[in-house]
This record gives structure tokens, C-alpha cells and sequence, in this order.
């Protein structure tokens, strides 16, 4: 049960994470060997698992050092996959006594913090605002059924406008009731800060955005 639960939340990570590479191949090895995690732990083939992390482990590692993967998101991918590969080696039985820190799945601790003045420097924002939990809070640090944090939030932010074409400001403070306003607004504007959208207006409740050409 372990095993299954923490292959599901890497891949969905992964996913997540593959938004936000630029490098198209890279992107789609990623979102490859996340769907390829899922089939070989589901078919216990764990021979085959074991390769698919090592694979993994060694392209998210390539994804910090080449500046296409956040280094929070990498530390925790990285430690979630040595988590993941441990557990697999034990039921394989490839390892001797268990150590029970590996047996039970932990999220990884990792605090969203919010810009707290127009002084926060975009290398802070980058790093932390960005969390890959799939046990998650919301935007107000209250969790329930709508946590969507960091890229996750930010993932679904950029479907709602792809299904739409553009969406106004007080359409997505609608679409997430349970998330601040100002958090939101942190969000959008980290997606124009990287050329992913573009806002038309001048950033009230009219304001509306779009994919950037």
C-alpha cells in the first residue's frame, strides 16, 4: 500500500513539475518515466521500478543543476524517490532488517511563504512559493478539500485559461474560494514573471489573462 501511494504522489509531482520545463524532450522524458513509475509499481515489478527511479533520480537532479527544476522541488522529488526506492528494495527483499522510517509515507514539510513586501527578491519568490505536497494546504494555510498549493494551484490555474482561452481576475478568486486573494495574485504574477501568461488591464477585478504569445 505504501509503495502504490508514494508512486502516485511522485508522479503526480512529476507531472506537475513538467508544466514549468521549457526543454520539450525533457519534459516529455519526465512525463513519461511518472506514468511508467505508476505501471511498474502497480504490476509489482520491481525489478523494474527500482530502474525507473534510478532513471528518475538522475533526470531531476540534471533538471536543478540546468535551472529547469526549482531546488526546493528537486530536494523534495529526491528525497521522496530514495523513500520510494527503499521501500521497493525491502518488499523485493533485497534489503536485510527494515528500517521503519521508510516504511510510512511522509509529506514533506515545506512551508509556502507569501511575498511579504514588494522588497522580496524574485530568487526568494521562485523557491518558495513553490511546494509539491499532495496532502496539501490552501493559500490560507487552512487545509480541506480545495488545497491546491504552490504549483499544483498554480497547474490549475493555467488549465482553467487553456480550457477558456482567458479568464478574468474575479474568475479565478471564484474558482478558489478558500484561497486569499493575495495569494493568487502571487501566483499570477510569479506565471507572468516566467512568460507563461500575460495580464490584460491594469490589475483589478476586470483584469483578465491570457497565454503569452
Amino acid at each position: 500500500m505504501f509503495i502504490k501511494q508514494k508512486s502516485q504522489e511522485i508522479s503526480l509531482a512529476l507531472v506537475k513539475v513538467s508544466v514549468y520545463i521549457r526543454r520539450a524532450d525533457f519534459r516529455q522524458r519526465l512525463e513519461r518515466l511518472a506514468f511508467q513509475l505508476l505501471e511498474d509499481t502497480a504490476s509489482r515489478d520491481f525489478e523494474r521500478a527500482l530502474s525507473t527511479t534510478d532513471i528518475i533520480w538522475a533526470l531531476v537532479t540534471l533538471g536543478k543543476t540546468i535551472y529547469e527544476i526549482e531546488p526546493i522541488n528537486a530536494k523534495i522529488l529526491l528525497q521522496e524517490l530514495d523513500s520510494l526506492n527503499a521501500a521497493i528494495r525491502q518488499s523485493a527483499g533485497l534489503e536485510g532488517l527494515p528500517d521503519l522510517g521508510t516504511v510510512f509515507s511522509k509529506l514533506p514539510v515545506v512551508v509556502e511563504k507569501e511575498a511579504i513586501s514588494g522588497n522580496k527578491s524574485d530568487v526568494d519568490s521562485g523557491n518558495d512559493d513553490i511546494c509539491l505536497r499532495v496532502g496539501m494546504d490552501n493559500g490560507n494555510g487552512n487545509g480541506n478539500n480545495n488545497g491546491i498549493n504552490g504549483t499544483i494551484r498554480q497547474s490549475a490555474i493555467i488549465e482553467k485559461i487553456r480550457q477558456s482561452g482567458k479568464i478574468a481576475l474575479k474568475d479565478i478568486l471564484a474558482a478558489f474560494p478558500d484561497v486569499s486573494e493575495r495569494t493568487l495574485r502571487y501566483d499570477l504574477q510569479k506565471l507572468c514573471n516566467q512568460a507563461i501568461l500575460e495580464r490584460i488591464g491594469n490589475g483589478g477585478p476586470a483584469s483578465f489573462y491570457v497565454f503569452r504569445s
